[in-house]
């Protein structure tokens, strides 16, 4: 294992998936990529939540673009996370379309030779828990490296 890319939102279950990251490349001695990405259309992933899930800083402001936005997010959590696992890191922010958050997920990973992804999986119905969600399928199917799913059921 070179790399984790591990995609973090605002949620305790992102946090504890980043914390599982973190333990395994403290462990293997490899650096975290942290990706934050705001998606649009979406409640889980917007703007609004992440900056209520941080503490705000004197550097940030309201001019902040939604990449902005995420990025500091991904910063604010590897602080809160991996600082204390002594794990170099590296954080993203970025803000998406709704209908292809995966392909901005694996093009983060092949970028910064990420060769194992970190993802939640978020059922919202009786039948998604049974199956992939839409984006961390995409991401096992389109991605070349190993990918850890967390399932979460959402309802």
């Amino acid at each position: 294992m070179d790399k984790i890319l591990a995609i973090v939102g605002p949620s305790e279950t992102d946090f504890e998936l980043l914390e599982e990251a973190g333990a395994i490349a403290a462990t293997a001695d490899v650096e975290v990529v942290i990706l934050s990405l705001v998606i649009d259309g979406s409640d889980y992933a917007s703007v609004d939540r992440m900056q209520s899930w941080v503490d705000r800083d004197a550097s940030s402001g309201p001019g902040e673009t939604p990449a902005d936005v995420a990025a500091h997010f991904a910063a604010s959590a590897g602080a809160d996370v991996l600082d204390s696992l002594q794990v170099t890191y590296t954080s993203v922010g970025d803000s998406v379309e709704d209908t292809r958050p995966s392909a901005k997920v694996i093009d983060v990973a092949e970028n910064h030779g990420c060769d194992h992804v970190y993802v939640a999986n978020r059922s919202r119905s009786p039948a998604g828990k049974a199956l992939f969600g839409e984006m961390a399928q995409s991401i096992i199917l389109g991605f070349d490296g190993f990918v850890t799913v967390r399932t979460v059921n959402e309802l």
